[in-house]
């Protein structure tokens, strides 16, 4: 999650289908020096997950990759009506390609879709608060702007504008994934319930559910599901770390009424 290296998956044949059409006027980098949200307060969040398995399909080779697809819809609770900065954190360096819109609201808000855009190296330093609600700590031993660079890359953010009251966001995001550590048969991706520019309120509701494919040929390790810091630990509701059968395919499912992490590793054979 280093170096940024895009697919677009709005104008790729094989993914055409996943992504509603865009604004295509500024698709570049962020450029301006608006402090990224942090504190919308949000009411429900359900993030549904499904993995592409396309690893095998290039045998296992230097090129292989596999996707991940996330649809993110999150009732919010929005103060005033204002532009807002919305963070998002993916592989950067493999190509994450998102939107945000407005469900609800009128037929404008909805046709209102945002892109989610790489953060310019100059304006690094706007990380910093994301960085401090993720539990990333920087080292005071090495150059503080090479780190927020490196770490800015992480991320990306869209700057949409949003009515007051109470809302539905949708957003559509499409990860590839990324040999971990050079191993071409092994893939991790990480989700955030809520998502970090969201702030949870009391008795939210938070839900996610992860679907692998049809005759999945990969040993998934227990999901890894982490407090975020200054957070209680996940108040699970409901699920477990078993997979259950859905439609003849491997699914995990929880609900939270805390502030979690959660991070999946698998391998194939």
């Amino acid at each position: 999650m280093q170096v940024s290296r895009f697919i677009d998956l709005n104008e790729t044949d094989e993914h055409a289908a996943l992504m509603p059409p865009v604004n295509r006027y500024n698709e570049s980098r962020i450029t301006m020096t608006t402090p990224i949200t942090t504190d919308l307060a949000v009411l429900r969040q359900a993030m549904n997950v499904d993995v592409e398995s396309v690893a095998p399909s290039y045998g296992y080779n230097g090129d292989a990759y596999d996707v991940v697809n996330s649809t993110i819809t999150a009732t919010v609770q929005v103060p005033l009506e204002a532009e807002y900065r919305l963070v998002l954190a993916g592989q950067v360096e493999s190509g994450t390609s998102a939107i945000v819109r407005v469900v609800s609201a009128t037929d404008q808000d909805f046709k209102n879709v945002e892109n989610f855009k790489r953060i310019n190296k100059g304006e690094a330093s706007i990380i910093k608060p994301v960085l401090d609600k993720a539990g990333i700590v920087l080292d005071p031993a090495l150059d503080e702007r090479d780190q927020l660079i490196e770490h800015a890359a992480n991320y990306k953010v869209a700057d949409i504008r949003l009515p007051a009251g109470q809302h539905v966001l949708r957003i559509h995001a499409s990860e590839k994934l990324t040999p971990v550590d050079g191993d071409p048969r092994q893939y991790r991706f990480t989700m955030y319930a809520p998502q970090l520019s969201l702030a949870p309120v009391a008795n939210v509701r938070l839900g996610v559910t992860v679907v692998f494919p049809l005759d999945f040929a990969a040993a998934i390790q227990p999901p890894l599901v982490e407090a975020l810091p200054n957070q209680v630990q996940p108040n699970l509701v409901a699920g477990s770390d078993q997979p259950v059968t859905l439609g003849a395919q491997q699914a995990y499912g929880w609900a939270f009424q805390a502030d979690p992490k959660i991070t999946m590793t698998y391998r194939y054979a």
